[in-house]
């Protein structure tokens, strides 16, 4: 996404994470270290530590570009068309982690961009090659796939799990879909009056 501004660039980074922040907070505890989520038999956990990892990797390019070191992008000993083999490695390394912990560096490394994008300016961020590191594009390219679109990534996902995983029942109504139907009083010849209307 291109950004016209910082404003615009803080605003939406900020809106998609406090969209995803909220319905994180209506997934019941008991669910997340449920698997199907996304990917191989991914947890909500696993989806969480995917994000606080990208922002973690955002981060580390940043600072090694800071220091006039041209970062290993996206990872070391990993190439651009690798992402999934990234991907793997990045649940690998976290799927065991408790949940409070994942939940946590998540927060940290959001808090931690924020801050970073408050520090900068309209041109560090938005003009193309401001910083070595990044080439002809501006640092909101890196920055912006991070944050904002990659939660609104995880919010559709997490949308996706939760329409087609059974939910608790201890806690929610009954899903009207799953039940027997029953035929309502009236229903069979409201039914057959509309297939006499149609022509």
């Amino acid at each position: 996404m291109k950004y016209a501004s910082k404003e615009y660039l803080l605003q939406d980074i900020r809106r998609e994470h406090d969209a995803l922040l909220v319905r994180l907070r209506n997934v019941p505890k008991t669910r997340w270290q449920e698997s199907g989520v996304w990917g191989d038999g991914w947890t909500l956990a696993d989806l969480v530590a995917h994000l606080a990892e990208w922002q973690r990797l955002f981060l580390t390019w940043y600072e090694e570009g800071a220091k006039g070191i041209i970062p290993e992008m996206p990872a070391p000993g990993y190439k651009w068309n690798e992402i999934p083999r990234l991907n793997r490695a990045i649940w690998e390394k976290h799927r065991l982690r408790r949940v409070e912990a994942v939940r946590r560096d998540f927060e940290a490394g959001y808090r931690r961009i924020i801050q970073l994008v408050e520090r900068l300016s309209s041109k560090q961020l938005l003009e193309a090659g401001h910083f070595g590191w990044t080439g002809r594009n501006p640092l909101a390219t890196y920055l912006g796939p991070n944050t904002a679109s990659h939660y609104r990534f995880a919010i559709k996902v997490l949308k996706r799990w939760l329409r087609s995983a059974p939910s608790d029942t201890s806690s929610t109504k009954p899903d009207r879909r799953l039940q027997p139907s029953k035929a309502r009083p009236g229903a069979r010849a409201k039914q057959s009056a509309k297939k006499r209307s149609r022509g």
